[in-house]
């Protein structure tokens, strides 16, 4: 929990929760200052002056407060950081450009393999691995890769014993962190949101981390971790990779998950999933019905099955370039132009980088947004019947084995030993190309291939009956009433869609949004608010020190509130 900068009206705030609100009682959705004069004079990033007269104040004294902001490591440090930069007297800008410089990292920190702690507010401990390149540079700005471990419901273990096989993780361009979880502590527990938030603070205290290159990786159980942070805290997150996990473990009141999981949460960052087709506990094909979720509800993921794989990582070299290319691509967006988050409470759970959920219940005009909560039982409904497949040395196509009677696959004319060469415009495709056109295949659906046999090429169509659909049942259990908005901002426009939301903030950035031009805010197709808006300091300074993030700095905070469904 961060204390926010003192004044009059301030209160504590609540973790997940928007800060105190320091506005006069019944100011909606517009703009308003603190401590900032406006001047109408835009400086480099389009703040305006707020000290008298323009004077950049005490810049000695600004740079002092500013470093022990960075260095602070409690909430009295904080709070007594922020009275010395207030006291300075500088312009927001000032302050503004060395907040986003961060701290000055030095050398000779320790390096290598370290086994470290931090405490929840509850007062339990929580240990890690920290491993840091032995050739660390400060001036390097470093990926951070964490690493959530399986086997949770296990006793803890001492030294670190809760990774096995950590050479297969470590790197020399990136730090590497890797938490400890067990039965009291289940990386789906509100309990782990605090620490892996917790122990990014503590890393990037010492260690010179790029804020945005930050992935959640996790194998069995902490993969079904990284499923479960995806869906409750994007936050932080460049990307989620779970391996041989299953999202159905969330939706199972037995397993103790804190919180309801919204599918459309997903769509704010990318994954990189792995599943073994023999795995024991989490077969390919079971999975895969939660992937064709996903994907209908807007998630960008790539789905790397592994059809002769159990529960192991036997797959890992084989796709270790494959998973650094995606990391290397999955680069996350501090104030992103599209966000999307559902909550069903407003205490935790509530953000997505510049959106609070701040109050939920009906509003006026709402649209029908899509509903993504169903899946379709893999036991029921005609059968793909492709099976026994592998490609070619020559890389020319797939080639498939065996078709089963009755199947989709044989009532489009697909035969044994067929080899695909063709998959909707795609020549020459792998396994993976055919798996991941299939994520989506669903009742009324149809996929063109070309086929060769004997030497001729031949066109069919997989095409899935509409009276052959399966049944479906809920994918997660909705346990509360629970609210989302859709939030979509080009320039200075946004707009919203919301669903049982009556209240959310916008927290706006000059690096997204033009402070000397207006900002206009439309939710549910009407005009909200439309105005000037004029950073301040409280705003920026309370929200950099609940983020802690260079990358990730917001100067005002804009509050929306929508006419209830029942009010005149």
């Amino acid at each position: 929990m961060i204390v926010p900068a003192r004044t009059s009206a301030s209160r504590p705030a609540r973790r997940g929760a928007a800060p105190p609100d320091l506005r006069p009682s019944g100011c909606r959705a517009r703009r308003w200052v603190t401590l900032v004069a406006a001047l109408g004079t835009a400086m480099s990033l389009g703040l305006p002056m707020a000290a008298a007269g323009g004077q950049a104040g005490d810049r000695a004294a600004l740079d002092e407060g500013v470093a022990a902001f960075w260095a602070a490591d409690s909430d009295a440090g904080y709070q007594d950081a922020i009275d010395a930069i207030l006291a300075a007297d500088s312009d927001i800008d000032e302050i503004w450009s060395r907040l986003r410089r961060g701290r000055t990292y030095r050398a000779g920190v320790p390096t290598g393999r370290q086994i470290l702690g931090r405490r929840n507010r509850d007062g339990v401990e929580h240990r890690y691995i920290l491993h840091v390149p032995a050739d660390y540079d400060p001036a390097v700005r470093y990926p951070a890769h964490v690493h959530l471990h399986g086997g949770v419901m296990r006793p803890r273990q001492d030294d670190g014993g809760w990774w096995r096989n950590e050479d297969r993780v470590l790197r020399d361009d990136a730090i590497v962190v890797i938490p400890e979880s067990w039965a009291e502590s289940l990386w789906w527990q509100d309990s782990q949101i605090e620490n892996l938030a917790g122990i990014l603070r503590d890393v990037r205290r010492t260690y010179n981390v790029d804020e945005n290159r930050i992935h959640l990786l996790g194998v069995s159980d902490g993969g079904t971790g990284a499923y479960y942070h995806a869906f409750k805290a994007t936050t932080p997150w460049a990307s989620f990779l779970p391996f041989i996990a299953h999202p159905v473990v969330l939706a199972n009141p037995s397993s103790g998950a804190d919180g309801d999981m919204h599918p459309t949460n997903l769509r704010n960052k990318p994954l990189f999933v792995v599943n073994g087709g023999q795995d024991r506990l989490y077969p390919t094909a079971s999975v895969v019905p939660y992937l064709r979720l996903f994907r209908e509800a807007g998630v960008f993921l790539d789905f790397r099955p592994q059809p002769e794989a159990g529960h192991d990582l036997s797959w890992w070299e084989s796709e270790a370039d494959a998973i650094d290319a995606f990391m290397d691509n999955a680069r996350r967006q501090p104030a992103p132009p599209r966000v999307s988050w559902e909550t069903e409470r407003t205490d935790r759970y509530n953000r997505a980088h510049w959106l609070v959920i701040d109050e939920l219940g009906s509003a006026q005009g709402e649209p029908g947004l899509g509903s993504f909560n169903s899946i379709a039982d893999p036991a029921s409904g005609q059968p793909l019947g492709i099976s026994m497949i592998g490609e070619l040395v020559d890389g020319s196509g797939i080639r498939v084995f065996e078709i089963e009677d009755g199947s989709i696959a044989s009532d489009s004319g697909m035969r044994d030993n067929d080899t695909i060469v063709e998959i909707e415009g795609r020549e020459a495709p792998t396994v993976e190309d055919l798996k991941n056109a299939l994520i989506g295949f669903a009742p009324g659906d149809s996929l063109a291939l070309v086929v060769e046999r004997d030497g001729v090429q031949e066109a069919v169509a997989l095409v899935y009956p509409p009276t052959a659909a399966p049944r479906t049942r809920t994918a997660f259990p909705q346990r509360r009433p629970s609210g989302r908005v859709e939030l979509s901002q080009q320039r200075n426009r946004v707009e919203a869609y919301t669903r049982g939301v009556l209240r959310f903030t916008l927290l706006l950035s000059p690096e997204q949004f033009d402070f000397t031009q207006p900002i206009t805010v439309e939710a549910n197709g009407t005009t909200v608010f439309e105005g000037m808006v004029e950073p301040d300091v409280p705003t920026l300074l309370r929200w950099a020190a609940i983020d802690q993030d260079r990358t990730m700095l917001f100067g005002a905070a804009l509050e929306i509130e929508l006419p209830a469904a029942d009010a005149p």
